[in-house]
């Protein structure tokens, strides 16, 4: 990465840091605001964090993929930067962006499990808490981070789309954008996506973290190398005089 190409990562990071930081920090006290209500009135029977801290996260990244090269993307090509130095430069935030989200959501779940150990409330779970070691936490980052960047490669794609076409394209051809992120959530029958996608297609139901890494990474570089020729045909304009 050259100078450019990190001054449009760095751009991006002082842009968009805020926003995610107000977003962690509402979902982490929304989160102990409701496990800490329904432990005090009621019973903990599964994971909180399981059932709210999984979906939004990826749809965050999804929205940032499009923001970086629907918005920015353009601004930095007329004001004289390379396409290929703005898509570097998108990558270097997007990319770490998206680890950084499932490095969080990892976290949550050791947050919560201690929590509830403390409490004496794993005993009242349902059926065993996801994460109850190291190597648990390492395949729920892996297999979230792979997801993260799949829906970060789908809003990428979708961004470069809208731009190309006109929106009624741009919204019929949706379900093809949003491959890279469907793919990988089949190939770990993630919830609730990846297992309903898995059943509607007469897969099975059971997640392979091996399969679904085998899946996901070259579902990502093929979204990476079709968004690269996308990119180099963008009608983007330099500002001049």
């Amino acid at each position: 990465m050259n100078a450019t190409a990190w001054k449009v990562t760095r751009t991006l990071l002082r842009r968009s840091l805020p926003l995610a930081g107000w977003y962690w920090t509402i979902i982490y006290l929304v989160w102990a605001v409701v496990i800490g209500l329904i432990a005090r009135f009621g019973t903990v029977e599964a994971s909180m964090w399981q059932n709210m801290g999984l979906q939004a996260p990826r749809w965050f990244t999804f929205v940032f993929g499009i923001i970086a090269v629907g918005t920015y993307l353009p601004m930095f090509v007329a004001h004289g930067v390379t396409r290929r130095d703005a898509l570097i430069g998108s990558w270097g935030f997007l990319v770490p962006y998206a680890l950084g989200f499932s490095t969080l959501t990892t976290l949550g779940f050791g947050l919560e499990y201690l929590t509830l150990d403390v409490f004496g409330l794993l005993d009242g779970l349902t059926e065993p808490y996801l994460v109850g070691s190291v190597s648990d936490a390492a395949a729920i980052w892996l297999e979230y981070s792979l997801v993260n960047l799949g829906y970060m490669a789908a809003g990428v794609l979708t961004a470069i789309v809208y731009h190309l076409l006109n929106p009624w394209w741009g919204t019929l051809l949706l379900p093809v954008v949003l491959l890279p992120a469907f793919v990988v959530e089949i190939g770990f029958r993630t919830e609730w996506t990846g297992f309903g996608l898995a059943r509607m297609l007469g897969l099975d139901d059971e997640a392979h973290a091996g399969t679904g890494t085998a899946i996901a990474l070259p579902t990502l570089l093929v979204a990476g190398a079709v968004t690269w020729l996308l990119v180099r045909r963008l009608p983007l304009k330099k500002i001049s005089g």
